[in-house]
């Protein structure tokens, strides 16, 4: 892989991936699979913020070039991040909870109707997952359709693919339209089709798709899940969270499967991240020879419909599934 910086040729390098990740400095041309460009800016921001930076902002993908295997970009990028103590402690304190009340034997996930901000506050004090209904934006989900996104924030950027790829609502509708509006198949967890995965939600869209409890100052800036992704592999790959998150559905079904704290071990989570913890074990696909003690594991699933709002308590471990595609779902997590 080679990693060049603008205006800097001294600062590039190449990484290699064999049991460990290797660096160095060939002085002749070299043949690589894949090669990341960007600005000096974005190479300061990743080693003054490595403990916060997030790869989908629009500070770092609006500013960086990637040709070649997506995955290996991925894996060098995951491997330059560090948790936080206090994201460390704030796993470490859940899966104790969790130890103690025993979600590891499975919980019941109820579905409350409009709960008061006290009841959510005792939920998330519990650290249980919770459904709520009977909440809707205006105009209500069933209102929502693509043509209507399109006609409501044509010219609103919903993500971004590379430094001079910048995709409005416009376009990406017509990119979904001309897919047959997402139905498709996916051959692993890792393979995203047309989907903003996380991106920013556009300021122009949180009229409509607000926080539906507490005030936005209460959350970090919230995030668009929308497009076309298979309904036959996750579409968000095992993780967890060290905020509590609030998951609202607009358009379309979503399952959650979860999996409490404590069962860590058994997951095989990434040594390297930061504001979010991949795990290297994969219930889509298992290999139980490679991860054996992911046998051992437990997991709760629960469907998420249109107008229905999920509160998923820091640190429990989840893949999400799209039941039907296209889909949209907008993510806040909770500050405190």
């Amino acid at each position: 892989m080679r990693v060049v910086v603008d205006g800097y040729p001294h600062l590039g390098f190449r990484a290699r991936f064999f049991d460990d990740l290797r660096v160095d400095r060939p002085q002749e041309y070299y043949e690589a699979d894949t090669e990341i460009r960007f600005s000096l800016s974005t190479l300061e921001l990743i080693f003054r913020e490595f403990e916060v930076v997030d790869w989908r902002s629009p500070e770092v993908i609006g500013s960086t070039e990637l040709k070649g295997d997506q995955s290996l970009a991925f894996l060098l990028a995951f491997s330059c991040l560090r948790p936080s103590d206090w994201t460390r402690e704030r796993f470490a304190k859940v899966a104790r909870k969790h130890k103690q009340k025993g979600y590891r034997d499975g919980v019941v996930i109820q579905r409350l109707e409009t709960p008061s901000q006290y009841q959510l506050l005792e939920a998330m004090e519990e650290s249980l997952p919770i459904i709520i209904t009977g909440l809707e934006p205006t105009p209500p989900c069933d209102d929502w359709s693509l043509d209507r996104l399109e006609q409501e924030y044509g010219e609103a950027v919903v993500f971004m693919r590379s430094a001079s790829d910048h995709v409005t609502m416009k376009r990406f509708v017509a990119e979904l339209h001309n897919s047959g509006e997402g139905q498709v198949k996916g051959g692993s967890s890792l393979e995203f089709k047309s989907y903003t995965e996380g991106s920013r939600l556009p300021d122009e869209m949180a009229g409509n798709f607000g926080t539906m409890y507490f005030e936005n100052e209460d959350f970090v800036p919230p995030q668009l899940w929308f497009g076309a992704v298979a309904t036959d592999v996750p579409a968000t790959p095992l993780h967890r969270d060290p905020l509590t998150g609030f998951l609202f559905q607009v358009i379309g079904r979503k399952r959650l499967d979860l999996y409490s704290a404590d069962q860590a071990e058994l997951l095989y989570p990434y040594k390297s991240y930061n504001t979010y913890q991949k795990c290297w074990f994969q219930p889509d696909k298992p290999d139980f020879d490679k991860y054996p003690e992911a046998k051992a594991a437990t997991c709760t699933s629960v469907e998420l419909h249109p107008g229905e709002l999920l509160i998923q308590p820091a640190g429990w471990f989840h893949q999400v599934y799209a039941l039907d595609s296209p889909t949209m779902s907008v993510s806040y997590f909770w500050r405190y």
